[in-house]
């Protein structure tokens, strides 16, 4: 069987090898029959016209199951009568015009049979050499012989099958003895006890005459009756056998199916398997129905125990744990266990629990190497193999059938049988031109019940199966995307990737044109579209509207669903040229968040889709609308906590947290760009006496007003930072240390220029101390940056201290007790 057997085919590159051999023993057996025959007679002539006529003819052995070919009769009957040079060459010629006639129809055909007639020829042939050269007998059926027929038969038939036997040894490598003992053990027997009674009965007819043979007619009469009996009811019992065997086949098939639709991302794997696995067993030479039916089961049912796998790992995205991966490696045992069983009448089981095997022991489940895998896992393997790498999945982009097959050769013999890919590689082009024919979308219509009329009940039925087929899929599909949208959506926190990624996989399960989600502003009444796809996005992203307006403010004011209504009132506010007047149903879900009411989700359809909204696709939008407001509210609060610790909340300044960011960020870009990059880090002089005479509301307006100054004077791409108290750094990308001086210049006189005015008529000037350093001719790390610019920083402060305090200090003296309501403005 096929599980054990490793089979080569001879037909290509043996045939040549065969013809010659076949060839050269014709030619000694047709010398021997023309230079050693006896008289020629119209015996022999009618023997040559019956071997003619009944050369291909056969017939099936009662209570055997064999078949049983006519001209073993005729040589026999022929060797027996007129002797067996005679018997040889009405042999030869019968095999000539055989040869002959074959030859014309068919070359292969000729390869595949020549093995057999040839073994004939040699027994015949064969048991003439014993009989003369023992007996030198001319007339072996004279009356009373009874020894030599036995002999002749028996002999005959031992020779025939010892020579088949041979040949499948040398060209297929079978067994001798399995061979035998399959396929000509019980024929022998019967050509033992035909031999036995014809010898009995040419015993009897020399002691009782020739009238004895008269028996033979009723005999024959009766056999005849008995075996046509034998054969209806044979007839019968191999019809039913046969249609147990298709129901059990449609019930594998239907199995195998049903598992396979409910897995998206391998939908048509077990059909493709089933192709390319027959495939490269025939190219190996293995045509034995029972061979290739295990195959064909073996194929479709090889993925059965992924019905134990968990949805999130067969679906997962990325790669497995370890502790995935080895939940995963168990479906080859789990599926061989869930069919053990079932008394399949051939290897299925085996060919399953062993098919993730490898060549070099480094397969599961059990770490089988060489020979110790059956050729059938063997098979398995690489047609699962090659279907996988060539089939989008999850977890990777597809293959190109090259270089699935590059990979092949690769690891042939490492990981795969040698021989499995190189039968595999031989036919590889025709296997995947007859994967590219099947219609995995009519899996229902394949089946192996019996063929019907159209529109018959049987059609009815297929069709009903087909259905629900496209049910199971369905179902699957749609629980694949809730898992990827529920899973995905709940590691994002952006919200701008949260409303992308619904957006994206809501169109996998529920059928639209346009979807937008809608969200409130936060401090007006007015809905706004936060997130856009599908066609006329353009037109929709400007869609903004009243809370209470159209469909979708109806549906965000009063948290209703809206299902199967004209969307035009939404589009009221676009201009009429804007307007996407194509849409013409909608199904809008209000996204609701812990009694909050965030928005909606708006899915918008044109006249070309026929079907409304079903209520499946409420039901999953009402399940999708729960989860996604529970994210978007998370992202939302995300975004505002993040901005917030970000950010100084008095100056509006991004913070020192954002500085580390902003600097790791930009040195990156500068990187790539071998741009400069200048920091100027900068502090307020005498601000603290500022602060503690007017109070800290004094000093704080000092500082927003200061922060407006700082930016006023920098480039739009420039980042100011308030880094502490009355600190300041900046961010000055891509200049060189001319700018920067240039934009510190600037910054100092703008800090000078300000004044603070007081109700006694008093003034205070402000001053502000720079220090420069420059990325990355000062250094590439910014502590050390922030060093150097802030030791020049210092050294200035300590030269503008003693000339500020000379034009402030009469002023700050006799301003002690003003009012802490002051203005700025800029000196002249």
């Amino acid at each position: 069987m096929l599980i054990t057997a490793d089979t080569t085919s001879p037909k290509k590159h043996q045939g040549r090898t065969i013809f010659l051999s076949v060839a050269a023993l014709a030619v000694l057996f047709l010398w021997e029959a023309l230079t050693g025959r006896e008289d020629w007679s119209l015996l022999a002539m009618f023997a040559v016209v019956l071997a003619f006529s009944f050369a291909e003819s056969s017939v099936m052995l009662p209570f055997v199951g064999k078949q049983l070919r006519y001209y073993h009769l005729i040589y026999l009957g022929t060797f027996f009568w007129i002797g067996p040079s005679n018997a040889n060459l009405v042999a030869m010629v019968a095999f000539s015009w055989w040869l002959f006639r074959t030859y014309r129809i068919s070359k292969m055909k000729l390869v595949e049979k020549l093995p057999d007639a040839l073994s004939s020829l040699a027994a015949l042939w064969l048991m003439g050499k014993v009989f003369i050269l023992n007996n030198s007998l001319s007339e072996i059926a004279r009356h009373g012989s009874l020894l030599p027929i036995i002999l002749v038969v028996t002999g005959y038939y031992l020779g025939y099958s010892l020579f088949r036997v041979t040949a499948a040894k040398i060209f297929r490598g079978a067994s001798l003895g399995e061979e035998w003992k399959k396929n000509y053990r019980v024929p022998s027997l019967v050509f033992l006890s035909v031999s036995v009674a014809v010898g009995l009965l040419n015993f009897f007819a020399g002691a009782l005459g020739n009238q004895i043979y008269l028996l033979f007619v009723p005999f024959s009469l009766f056999a005849l009756s008995t075996y046509k009996v034998y054969s209806s009811r044979l007839v019968e019992a191999s019809r039913q056998l046969k249609e147990h065997s298709q129901l059990q086949m449609s019930i594998i098939e239907t199995l195998a199916l049903a598992i396979d639709a409910k897995d998206h991302s391998t939908h048509g794997h077990a059909r493709r398997v089933q192709v390319y696995a027959v495939g490269i067993a025939k190219s190996m030479g293995i045509d034995n129905s029972d061979d290739l039916d295990a195959l064909r089961a073996a194929a479709l049912l090889h993925d059965i125990g992924k019905l134990a796998i968990p949805e999130y790992i067969l679906s997962k995205p990325g790669s497995l744990t370890d502790s995935e991966f080895a939940k995963m490696t168990r479906h080859v045992e789990i599926g061989a266990n869930i069919l053990e069983p079932i008394h399949f009448p051939y290897p299925v089981v085996p060919m399953i629990r062993y098919h993730h095997e490898r060549e070099n022991g480094s397969g599961y489940p059990y770490g089988l190497k060489g020979d110790q895998i059956p050729i059938g896992s063997k098979i398995l393997a690489v047609a699962d193999t090659f279907d996988a790498l060539t089939a989008q999945r999850t977890y990777r982009t597809p293959l190109t059938s090259a270089e699935a097959l590059d990979l092949l050769k690769n690891e042939s013999g490492m990981h795969y049988d040698a021989k499995v890919v190189a039968a595999f590689l031989r036919v590889s082009k025709q296997l995947m031109e007859e994967v590219a024919m099947l219609d995995i979308s009519k899996y229902g219509n394949n089946t192996h019940l019996s063929e019907t009329s159209p529109d018959s009940a049987e059609d009815q039925k297929l069709l009903l199966r087909k259905k629900g087929f496209t049910e199971i899929a369905s179902t699957h599909r749609e629980i694949y995307a809730l898992h990827e949208i529920f899973q995905t959506v709940g590691k994002s926190l952006n919200l701008d990737d949260t409303l992308r990624i619904i957006c994206s996989k809501l169109q996998s399960i529920v059928p639209f044109t346009s979807s937008v989600v809608y969200l409130k502003n936060k401090k007006t009444d007015m809905i706004y579209p936060a997130m856009v796809t599908g066609e006329y996005s353009e037109q929709l992203s400007q869609n903004w509207m009243a809370l209470g307006e159209g469909l979708t403010g109806y549906s965000i004011a009063f948290n209703q669903p809206v299902v199967n209504n004209d969307p035009t009132n939404d589009f009221k506010n676009l201009a009429f040229m804007e307007k996407p007047h194509q849409l013409t149903n909608a199904m809008i879900f209000p996204l609701t968040a812990k009694n909050t009411v965030l928005g909606a989700i708006a899915l918008y359809s044109t006249d070309r889709d026929n079907e409304p909204f079903t209520e499946d696709h409420s039901r999953l939008m009402e399940t999708i609308s729960e989860r996604a407001a529970v994210a978007i509210q998370n992202a939302i609060s995300f975004e505002y906590f993040e901005e917030n610790s970000l950010t100084d909340p008095l100056t509006g300044l991004p913070n020192s947290r954002y500085m580390f960011m902003a600097f790791d960020q930009n040195v990156k870009k500068a990187e790539r760009s071998k741009e400069k990059m200048a920091i100027l880090v900068m502090d307020l002089n005498r601000f603290k006496e500022i602060n503690d005479q007017y109070g800290h509301k004094v000093g704080d307006d000092v500082l927003v007003k200061v922060s407006e100054v700082l930016q006023k004077e920098m480039r739009k791409y420039d980042t100011c930072i308030r880094y502490a108290g009355d600190e300041f750094v900046a961010f000055l990308y891509n200049a060189e240390r001319e700018t920067a001086e240039k934009i510190a210049s600037r910054i100092r006189k703008s800090i000078h220029s300000l004044l603070l005015k007081v109700r006694s008529g008093k003034e205070v000037r402000l001053g502000i101390s720079v220090g420069i350093s420059m990325y990355p001719h000062d250094g590439t790390d910014l502590n050390h940056l922030f060093t150097v610019a802030d030791s020049q920083m210092y050294t200035e402060k300590f030269e503008a201290k003693a000339e500020l305090a000379n034009a402030n200090g009469e002023a700050l003296a006799d301003s002690i007790q003003v009012d802490d309501d002051i203005e700025f403005q800029r000196a002249n």
